[in-house]
């Protein structure tokens, strides 16, 4: 086994810096600030059983990672792009906006926090211009792990790894459009069939108003956990018997099925949570209409003279 212990300090990241309006252009790449990145590896190697008959070897591998931005050029200021910010303090692509706050059980409103450093605490508006904006999370695992199996008995293989994220969020930038009353016409998302349709009712679906009306700012109402365990890949495998292919005159033959992301074991909502870089650049942790990962089983044999 080994186990890893690190901390690393970059300078002159490379960050899309906003720009106003009158240069022409709405943002320059620069080289700017200071990053720390901390955080422990291990991986674990057993020999757990092998003999003449029956073999298995397990591997299982942790890493955590935190990184947090220590300086950024102008005294510190923030860098915020769409529904990111670059903080000292944070980490780097840090998610950015308006706290959800549910429904009002009496009209249907969509309400969002205030989070005013003045303010009461809890507070809530229907309007969403006057809540604060928070840092609510970003889109980088916390941990990551991964665990693979390799099976041998008289002939046949079986080996399959499992994978795993924690601690990271996923922004769907869609949700705006497909699970809002709606208002663009697109098809909805099951979650719309439980909105507020009478005084009373208790959801954190706003009632149906058409036309931007109710709960589509972007807020964390469309910001979810990602963290999902999945079944990355799986080869199952049988070697015929070498009687058998000395008399065929064959030196190897090998028929396989293989499959890949065949499981996934999460509470996301979305299609995919391994879909977090969608727009990429500086818009880390977004989704929009993202095609999941694609399901793939074959079929095949490989045969040696």
């Amino acid at each position: 086994g080994e186990v890893d212990f690190y901390t690393k300090n970059t300078e002159g990241l490379l960050f899309n810096v906003p720009l106003p309006g009158s240069s022409g252009s709405a943002t320059i790449n620069k080289n700017v600030g200071t990053l720390k990145s901390e955080g422990i590896e291990l991986l674990l190697n057993f020999n757990a059983v092998s003999n003449s008959k029956f073999s298995w070897n397990t591997s299982l591998n942790l890493a955590t990672n935190k990184n947090e931005i220590t300086a950024l050029p102008n005294d510190g200021a923030d860098i915020i792009n769409a529904r990111n910010i670059n903080r000292v303090g944070e980490s780097v692509s840090s998610f950015y906006m308006a706290e959800y706050a549910g429904v009002d059980p009496e009209n249907g409103d969509a309400l969002y926090y205030i989070n005013a450093e003045d303010g009461v605490e809890g507070e809530t508006t229907n309007d969403f211009g006057a809540a604060q904006r928070i840092v609510q999370g970003n889109p980088f695992p916390d941990l990551t792990a991964g665990w693979t199996n390799e099976f041998s008995y008289a002939g046949l293989n079986l080996s399959f790894t499992f994978m795993g994220e924690w601690g990271a969020s996923i922004y769907n930038a869609a949700g705006r459009f497909q699970s809002a009353n709606a208002d663009w016409f697109d098809n909805q998302t099951v979650d719309q069939m439980e909105r507020w349709q009478n005084p009373g009712d208790v959801t954190d679906v706003p009632q149906a108003r058409l036309g931007w009306g109710n709960g589509t700012g972007n807020s964390s109402r469309w910001l979810n956990a990602a963290d999902f365990i999945r079944l990355r890949n799986l080869t199952l495998a049988y070697d015929l018997p070498q009687k058998v292919l000395n008399n065929a005159g064959f030196s190897n033959v090998r028929i396989y099925m293989a499959g890949i992301n065949l499981l996934t074991f999460t509470d996301y909502p979305g299609y995919d949570p391994e879909s977090r870089a969608d727009s990429g650049g500086f818009a880390r942790g977004e989704t929009f209409y993202s095609a999941p990962s694609a399901k793939t089983i074959s079929f095949g044999i490989n045969v040696n003279f």
